[in-house]
């Protein structure tokens, strides 16, 4: 019984440390995807703000060109 008792305090500390090991390996992930998120927000708002100043010579030029 005593023996029993000792395999389960192992096994349940060998999840312990699975689940930490695996809430660290979630936090780099979560940072990671942090980053990259951060960087494509910035992205995507220089090609809007890019696509804005070139919106008015676009219809212009579709104008002249005949276009609708």
């Amino acid at each position: 019984m005593a023996q029993d008792k000792d395999k389960l305090r192992e096994y349940r500390g060998l999840i312990r440390r699975d689940i930490d090991e695996l809430d660290k390996r979630l936090d780099t992930i979560e940072e990671k995807i942090d980053k990259l998120n951060s960087m494509l927000e910035k992205h995507i708002e220089f090609i809007d703000n890019t696509y804005e100043g070139l919106k008015n010579p676009i219809k212009f030029a579709t104008k002249i060109l005949g276009g609708r």
